[in-house]
């Protein structure tokens, strides 16, 4: 099976961008790669509607500098990101490694074998994400991450000694990918789910990561409420810093004040809890 990849650049890089990268999954695109001026986007070939694409695109046609479309056979995938895939640092205790590279030794080695998905700890948010994990270790929490990837947090969590944990991701493929590594990290309290948030388990959660786009936190908030309680801290990034604002003022309705913020890049996370237990 082939796969399609379409690199779209932008005159100018903005929240629009994330909003294109929803609209593309909605149309089938699996797996998205950021570069310096835009992203790449994946599909199967079987998945592939061209009218659909070129609509797309033209809608948004003033906000796109340009876009290529190539075809690549699927078993080149593994090894282009291995290739490009370096280990990524997060502190002096936590690495995140693909498992051909060599151990680092430190206490928290994360082993994500790279696929065509996304979350290999690159990008800011997951970094942002994992930071706050390791300062604020989800000992005995049962804990959700949505919007999961590849599983880089949900892993963390348990290696942190998390109670459970919720991984629901609504691409396919990262799934897959993250079910692997959470079997090359073996880890035992993890339900890895496909779905979106109709799918999360109707339980309440201590803890609530959202690595997501704002407008996706938007649009499944009321599910991330369904699963909370007054006692629930909930860590949202994926967002820019311009969009901060914004969400405190939209999650402030719901009865939940802001602890922290902090940034990465322009790249923001934000700390959330319910007023009265914001101590």
């Amino acid at each position: 099976m082939n796969y399609l990849e379409l690199s779209i650049e932008f005159e100018d890089l903005n929240a629009f961008v994330d909003v294109l990268k929803q609209e593309l999954a909605d149309l089938g695109f699996e797996a998205f790669v950021d570069s310096e001026n835009g992203f790449s986007a994946y599909i199967s070939s079987l998945e592939f509607s061209e009218n659909k694409v070129s609509s797309l695109l033209q809608n948004h046609n003033d906000l796109i500098h340009t876009y290529t479309l190539k075809e690549h056979p699927y078993e080149n995938w593994n090894e282009k990101w291995e290739s490009s895939f370096d280990p990524v640092v997060i502190s002096s205790t936590c690495v995140i490694r693909a498992s051909f590279h060599k151990e680092f030794g430190y206490d928290y080695e994360i082993i994500i074998d790279p696929e065509m998905s996304f979350g290999t700890g690159h990008h800011e948010t997951t970094r942002l994400m994992s930071s706050y994990l390791l300062d604020n270790p989800p000992q005995n929490k049962d804990v959700l991450d949505f919007g999961s990837g590849t599983g880089v947090l949900s892993i963390l969590s348990e290696k942190l000694k998390a109670n459970y944990i919720s991984s629901v991701e609504i691409d396919k493929l990262a799934v897959s990918n993250a079910i692997k590594n959470g079997k090359i990290n073996n880890c035992k309290k993890i339900k890895f789910i496909h779905g979106s948030g109709e799918s999360i388990p109707n339980m309440a959660y201590d803890l609530i990561l959202a690595n997501i786009n704002k407008n996706t936190i938007m649009s499944q908030w009321d599910y991330l409420l369904k699963v909370s309680n007054e006692n629930t801290s909930i860590v949202l990034s994926g967002f820019y810093e311009q969009d901060l604002s914004d969400l405190i003022q939209f999650s402030s309705r719901s009865g939940l004040i802001p602890l922290y913020s902090s940034l990465e890049n322009n790249w923001a996370i934000l700390i959330l809890k319910y007023a009265k237990n914001e101590a």
